[in-house]
């Protein structure tokens, strides 16, 4: 699974800053990565994309964000041949061993953390995340890929353990709030987007 992980995991960076995303797709010589819009919502046309070879490519045109949810699509131009993230048709469940890899603050070799599902909200935080679970993930390498214990991809972490509650980012998507009791165990965890989210908007957008 950590092999899977390296081939398919990418490295977005600019000078001042990385991310990480997840090949899901590809089009001929033109290859789709999957990624936290707030990686490249600064887009200002100075990014690369980082393959597991090490090869730096370009990204082709702007990045585009799914909806309003913290997702975007990335695409580059490339005629090597890149392994593509298998994605997982249905939910992740409790209790179910997951993998997360990305690329920690200044580094440039991949980080993985292990852990499992711990809850699945009824509803989704504000931007669509709604997955705990207690992988260990490190700086940065919060905007990691989380994938099941067969290799499949089933979500997008960006949230990692103790990160304040201010700034509104456990507000439910229906603007209501946690009560006090539950925000101190969601601040203790590790939050992603179930790689639903995604399936959703590409669905919806079949033949547009």
């Amino acid at each position: 699974m950590e092999n899977l992980a390296r081939q398919t995991t990418v490295r977005i960076q600019t000078a001042k800053s990385s991310g990480s995303g997840t090949i899901v797709g590809r089009q001929g010589q033109t290859y789709r990565v999957l990624t936290s819009w707030h990686v490249v919502a600064s887009y200002r046309g100075d990014r690369t994309i980082v393959t597991g070879d090490g090869i730096v490519h370009k990204p082709l045109g702007v990045p585009r964000r799914l909806g309003d949810t913290d997702l975007a699509i990335v695409e580059f131009l490339a005629n090597t041949e890149y392994r593509i993230a298998l994605i997982s048709g249905r939910s992740a469940a409790v209790g179910e061993p997951l993998l997360a890899a990305g690329f920690p603050a200044g580094a440039g070799v991949l980080a993985v953390a292990r852990g499992f599902v711990e809850l699945l909200l009824p509803k989704s935080f504000c931007q669509g995340y709604s997955l705990r679970y207690t992988n260990n993930v490190k700086i940065a390498m919060n905007r990691s890929r989380i994938f099941n214990g067969k290799g499949f991809l089933v979500g997008i972490n960006d949230r990692g353990n103790d990160r304040h509650p201010g700034f509104e980012v456990y507000t439910f998507e229906d603007g209501s709030a946690p009560t006090r009791e539950l925000l101190e165990k969601m601040v203790k965890s590790s939050w992603g987007m179930p790689i639903g989210k995604y399936l959703q908007f590409v669905s919806s957008h079949v033949g547009s």
